[in-house]
């Protein structure tokens, strides 16, 4: 009996010796295959841009750029703005694909279509705005914006902006009234928006607002509107 039993251990023995290779094999195969990656979705962006970010206008989410992006990005800014004010935004339209990860001043994006990228105006800034003023004798627009903290006026015949930090309007009567000073520049500016429909004297557009500017003793005359009223003549 015993020599029945020893053969049947040794056989025993050998086969399970034998067989914790394959296994360990087996996991360290398995270890090394790569973790399958997510599926970056390609999507449109709207917001505005200035050198080293871009925010999102639907969320308000912050992006960077890959070098490569950046480099190709900050030179058209570069060519709209060639004198900007220290973090001048300009209206940025792309397509591209987010990794969603955290990066040192929001999320990294990859850019796979530049749509378009231009000066803010009326139109096309996604960023809700308290009024943009327009005027074309002479040409002239100005954005009021407690959302970017700005009151910028742009001459456009002298490219020229006039920069303001924003402050709260003081209403009178039918007017609402902004007035603003930048020390540095020695420049001031003071808004009067008035409820009544105004034509700008170059389209068919009518809108719901009147404004009258005074910049370092200039006065300029337009027409107004918030933010939502001007895509809507368009259409």
């Amino acid at each position: 009996m015993k020599k029945i039993i020893i053969p049947f251990l040794l056989i025993f023995h050998f086969f399970s010796c034998s067989s914790n290779p394959k296994i360990k094999d087996s996991a360290e195969k398995h270890d090394t295959i790569p973790a399958p990656q997510p599926v970056k979705k390609i999507k449109e962006y709207k917001g505005v841009y200035h050198p080293g970010q871009f925010k999102n206008a639907q969320d308000s989410q912050l992006y960077t750029f890959n070098e490569a992006d950046q480099k190709k990005l900050d030179s058209l800014y570069s060519q709209l703005l060639p004198a900007p004010y220290p973090n001048q935004t300009v209206f940025l339209d792309f397509k591209g694909a987010a990794d969603y990860y955290p990066a040192n001043t929001g999320f990294r994006i990859s850019l796979t279509e530049l749509i378009s990228m231009e000066l803010k105006n009326g139109f096309n800034s996604s960023i809700p705005y308290n009024y943009w003023c327009m005027g074309t004798e002479p040409f002239w627009q100005l954005q009021v914006s407690e959302k970017e903290n700005l009151i910028d006026f742009y001459d456009p015949m002298a490219s020229k902006f006039y920069h303001f930090p924003f402050f709260k309007a003081e209403t009178i009567g039918n007017n609402t009234i902004y007035t603003a000073e930048d020390k540095s520049a020695g420049s001031k500016i003071k808004i009067t928006i008035t409820k009544e429909n105004c034509s700008d004297g170059m389209s068919e557009h009518i809108y719901n607002y009147k404004s009258e500017v005074m910049l370092n003793g200039k006065p300029f005359k337009g027409c107004a509107a918030k933010f939502g009223e001007m895509k809507q003549l368009t259409n």
